[in-house]
């Protein structure tokens, strides 16, 4: 079994769909998450809202500890954000809700998953590996405050068990 599997027996995680009333701890998780896309709160509910979107939250002893955002259009999708509360890190939250999105997107029927990411983010880079994406380009200067390239990555989702 992988590392970030084990973590996650170590204590119950509950995977759910975004609720408005979830916006303001995904606005706390953010604040220490300089790594990911900071959003208006106003963001979340639409993006729930939204056809094709998708918003799943991570839940442990009753508190919202993650949560990961993407959108599907046709047969692809795109992860647009993913942050874990610091004192969860490293504990599989992340790839509980990666996993959980896969599922979601293989039941509509996604072909395509792509997402971007800061090129010196290495925690997220290796978690995105060994769920099976691929790197196939970067985009300059994505990232701003610092500025920084983005590496942009794919995983086919259609025929894949992972």
């Amino acid at each position: 079994m992988a590392p970030e599997h084990k973590a996650i027996a170590a204590f119950p995680l509950k995977i759910r769909d975004f609720r408005s009333s979830d916006a303001v701890r995904i606005s706390e998780i953010l604040r220490d998450s300089t790594e990911a896309a900071l959003w208006p709160p106003e963001s979340y509910a639409k993006l729930a809202a939204s056809p094709g979107g998708v918003f799943l939250v991570c839940e442990a002893h009753a508190q919202l500890i993650g949560f990961l955002a993407a959108r599907q259009v046709a047969d692809e999708a795109e992860i647009l954000n993913v942050a874990v509360h610091p004192d969860f890190r490293r504990k599989g939250v992340a790839s509980a809700l990666l996993l959980a999105a896969l599922d979601k997107f293989r039941r509509s029927a996604i072909a395509r998953l792509f997402l971007e990411l800061r090129e010196s983010n290495l925690p997220a880079r290796a978690l995105y590996e060994r769920h099976g994406f691929i790197s196939f380009g970067r985009r300059k200067s994505y990232y701003r405050d610092p500025a920084e390239d983005a590496l942009c990555m794919q995983k086919k989702i259609i025929g894949t068990s992972d």
